[in-house]
C-alpha cells in the first residue's frame, strides 16, 4: 500500500508479519499519514526463511523478498516489525540481512520494534517454531546488534511502551485491535520523528518481562543460579524450566526482602535484586526510550505497570491460625493447604484460558477474514472485487486500500446475490 498524501514531509518503508497486518486490515493509517510512506505487511511472514500460508491463503514473501521487490521505494527510514513466525535459529542471520538489504539500497537508518513478551503473550506460528521465549531472545539480539550499528539499527521499544496495554491485543497477545492500531502507527510516527531528529531510540537492555510459570531458556537459568546463590534451594536445580519449583523458590527469595512484592514471578523489582537485569532507565532517566505521553492515543489506554499472578500471591501467605481452647491446627499443615489450593486454582484457570484459545484458533482457521473488514483477498475470491490480474483492478496503476470504492464493492456483491436468488 502506497500512500503520498503528505506534500514534502519525509517518505519511510513499513514491512512487517500479521502483527503490523492490522494496520492494513483496519485500514486507518492514524499518525503514519505524517509521512509519504509504502507499507507491506503480511500474515504469517517470516524474516528470510519462507513464510508459512497465511490466514489470508496464501504464502507471502519474507522480509527480505518483499525488501527487493520494493527496491528504491523504502525511503529514509525503514520500519520493520517481523519475527514472530521466525525460528530462533535464524535470528541472527535475519537481522544481518535486513541490514544488508537496507544499506544496498540506501536507507538512511532502520528501526526494528522490540517484540512483545508480557505474561499476555500466548502465540506462536503455525508450525510451532516460535514462542515467548523466541521473542525474548530476538531482542536480546537486537539491542546488541543495535549497539553495534552506529546508530544505524534502533530498537524502538513496542514490548515495553505497550505493556500492560491488553486492549491494545488480541487474546494472543500480540495481533493489534482497533485501539492497538491506533496506538502503534501514533508510536511508530513519533519514533521516526525522533530517528529523523537524529535521536538514538534503542534502549541500553533488552526490555525485561514479568517471568512466570511457563518461561524457559537462559534467563530462566540466570534466576536460578542466582536463587542458589543467595541461599534459596531451587528443587532440580538451574534447568532452565520455570516450574512451581522455581515459582515457590523465588516467593521465599521475595519474603526475605521486605521491598519486593511476594508474587512468585520475577519482575523488574526481583530481577534487578537478584542481580539479572540492569534496568537502563535507573541508569540513565534522562534518556526516553518511548515516545513522549503527549503522542499517545489516549491516556486510557497508557501502558501501565503488569499485574501481578493472583494465584502465585498466595505462596507461603497462609493467616494466623486462629486461638481456641485445646489450640488450633498445625501451622504447617494450614502453609500446606494454601500451597495446594493456589496451585490447583492456577491449573483449573490455566485450562480454562488454554480451551478458549484453541476454540479461538480454530474459529480463525475456519472464518479466515478475522479482521472487522474482510481482506482484498477474500473480496476478489468471491467475485466482488475483479482479479488482480485484470486492468480494471488497478485503473491508476497502484491500489490505495483505504481508498477503495466500497460501495461499487457492496453493489457487486447485491448483485451477485440477486442473481444467485
Amino acid at each position: 500500500m502506497y500512500f503520498d498524501g503528505a506534500g514534502n514531509a519525509p517518505h519511510i518503508g513499513l514491512i512487517g508479519d500479521s502483527t503490523l497486518t492490522g494496520v492494513r486490515w483496519y485500514a486507518e493509517y492514524g499518525a503514519l499519514e505524517r509521512f509519504n510512506f509504502v507499507l507491506s505487511a503480511e500474515s504469517c511472514r517470516r524474516t528470510i526463511e519462507e513464510s508459512c500460508i497465511s490466514r489470508e491463503g496464501y504464502r507471502s514473501a519474507n522480509v527480505i523478498r518483499a525488501m527487493r521487490t520494493l527496491d528504491g521505494q523504502l525511503g529514509e527510514v525503514l520500519v520493520v516489525m517481523s519475527g514472530y513466525n521466525d525460528p530462533v535459529w535464524t535470528i541472527d542471520e535475519a537481522i544481518a540481512g535486513v541490514l544488508d538489504e537496507a544499506r544496498r539500497q540506501g536507507v538512511d537508518r532502520v528501526v526494528w520494534l522490540s517484540l512483545r513478551t508480557s505474561d499476555d503473550v500466548d502465540y506462536s506460528d503455525p508450525q510451532e517454531q516460535s514462542s515467548i521465549n523466541t521473542f525474548r531472545e530476538y531482542n536480546e539480539q537486537l539491542v546488541a546488534v543495535a549497539a553495534a550499528s552506529d546508530g544505524y539499527l534502533q530498537v524502538s521499544d513496542w514490548a515495553t511502551y505497550s505493556n500492560g496495554a491488553r486492549a491494545w491485543f488480541e487474546s494472543d497477545g500480540v495481533h493489534l485491535t482497533r485501539r492497538g492500531v491506533d496506538a502503534v502507527t501514533t508510536f511508530i510516527a513519533g519514533t521516526v520523528e525522533r530517528v529523523l531528529a537524529g535521536e538514538n531510540v534503542s534502549p541500553a537492555a533488552a526490555p525485561w518481562n514479568v517471568l512466570v510459570p511457563g518461561a524457559r531458556g537462559e534467563i530462566v537459568t540466570e534466576v536460578q543460579e542466582a536463587l542458589i546463590a543467595a541461599g534459596v534451594e531451587v528443587a532440580g536445580g538451574a534447568d532452565g524450566v520455570y516450574g512451581n519449583d522455581t515459582m515457590v523458590a523465588v516467593a521465599e527469595y521475595q519474603r526475605g526482602d521486605d521491598a519486593l512484592a511476594v508474587t512468585g514471578a520475577v519482575d523488574v523489582a526481583t530481577a534487578r535484586s537478584l542481580g539479572v537485569y540492569q534496568d537502563p532507565a535507573a541508569a540513565d532517566e534522562t534518556t526516553p526510550t518511548t515516545t513522549p505521553a503527549e503522542t499517545a492515543p489516549a491516556a486510557a489506554d497508557a501502558a501501565v505497570a503488569l499485574p501481578l499472578p493472583a494465584p502465585a500471591a498466595a505462596i507461603g501467605e497462609s493467616p494466623e491460625p486462629p486461638d481456641r481452647e485445646g489450640g488450633g491446627r498445625p501451622p504447617w499443615l494450614l502453609v500446606v493447604a494454601s500451597v495446594v489450593v493456589a496451585l490447583a486454582a492456577g491449573t483449573f484457570g490455566r485450562r480454562r484460558y488454554v480451551v478458549a484459545q484453541r476454540a479461538a484458533r480454530r474459529w480463525a482457521r475456519v472464518h479466515p477474514a478475522t479482521s472487522p473488514r474482510r481482506s482484498v483477498a477474500d473480496m476478489r475470491r468471491a467475485g466482488e472485487l475483479p482479479p488482480a490480474t485484470s486492468p480494471a483492478s488497478s485503473p491508476a496503476g497502484r491500489i490505495y486500500d483505504h481508498q477503495l470504492d466500497e460501495t461499487a464493492a457492496v453493489e457487486a456483491a447485491e448483485a451477485t446475490s440477486h442473481t444467485t436468488g
